[in-house]
């Protein structure tokens, strides 16, 4: 059957095989070693033709959205309940906690001149990693005055390429996190891309993210602000090591508060609002029930 494209949305939402679509994306995600993003489940689900289109796209995200089985992570893969990746326990997960400092912010243009990174196990941190990265890209003025990295700082530094193979073991199998996700997993992935290296399989996880569903009331989630907030150690913002301190610092609140809140694996983290919401309804309704007895 030839379709118009304008007509493949249509023809996929009105489909008696809706629910084939998503028993074949759980089963294929639950064999995964990593989320996936939407254009790979497209792919698998419709073909190679049609998985770019942005119909074809529309469609998966309504399909995965709908059942609770599926889980979207931060940085808008998929995965589902019941993966290897999700049934992980908060205290046996490593957490990975990234910062990037870069020339700029355009990817594919700009480039990483400093990684920080700080791992997490156990409601503790235990390992951390920092490098200058080498560039001959010329950082621009603004970018020198927040970081106070110059390009003569760089000189003798090692490139990407030379922290890549560390970089893959510190990051594979772990979870990604990152104070807004949107802007350090991107850099890295084009890093790697560019230089023909597998990206590292990770989960990725945003605190900036987090502090709006643990802790809603608060005025600025800035990492600086979300640092004051918990009396965490920030003195030399947009470095990238002090940077990823002060995001894990906030990552270890967040491992608190879920302990607190009896949440058990990642999966759990993945879906604190719906758990809230509903243990708050569930409070509700006893609350409810004893004033009318």
């Amino acid at each position: 059957m030839t379709l118009h494209k304008g007509l493949w949305y249509n023809y996929i939402m009105i489909s008696s095989d809706l629910n084939e679509f998503r028993v074949e994306a759980h089963e294929f995600l639950l064999g995964q070693q990593k989320p996936l993003p939407t254009p790979a489940i497209a792919r698998r689900l419709f073909g190679a033709r049609r998985h770019e289109m942005p119909e074809t796209q529309v469609v998966v995200r309504a399909l995965l959205a709908d059942d609770h089985r599926f889980v979207e992570t931060h940085d808008h893969c998929w995965t589902v309940l019941g993966s290897p990746l999700l049934d992980k326990a908060l205290s046996e997960a490593t957490f990975s906690v990234v910062d990037l400092e870069t020339t700029g912010s355009v990817i594919g243009v700009d480039e990483i001149i400093e990684i920080g990174l700080i791992q997490v196990r156990g409601g503790k941190i235990v390992d951390r990693f920092e490098s200058l990265v080498w560039t001959d890209r010329p950082i621009p003025p603004w970018v020198a005055r927040l970081t106070g990295i110059s390009n003569e700082d760089l000189e003798g530094a090692p490139t990407f390429s030379d922290l890549a193979e560390n970089m893959v073991g510190l990051l594979d199998g772990n979870v990604f996190v990152a104070h807004d996700i949107r802007f350090d997993l991107p850099f890295l992935r084009w890093e790697f891309a560019r230089r023909g290296i597998g990206r590292p399989a990770v989960t990725g996880m945003c605190t900036l993210q987090l502090s709006r569903q643990f802790w809603p009331d608060l005025v600025s989630r800035s990492l600086g602000d979300l640092a004051k907030y918990f009396g965490i150690d920030h003195d030399n913002p947009h470095r990238a090591a002090d940077d990823a301190t002060a995001t894990a610092g906030v990552l270890l609140e967040v491992l608190k508060e879920s302990k607190q809140l009896g949440l058990l694996d990642l999966g759990d983290l993945f879906r604190v609002e719906e758990i809230i919401a509903a243990r708050s309804a569930d409070g509700d309704s006893l609350a409810s029930r004893a004033a009318e007895s």
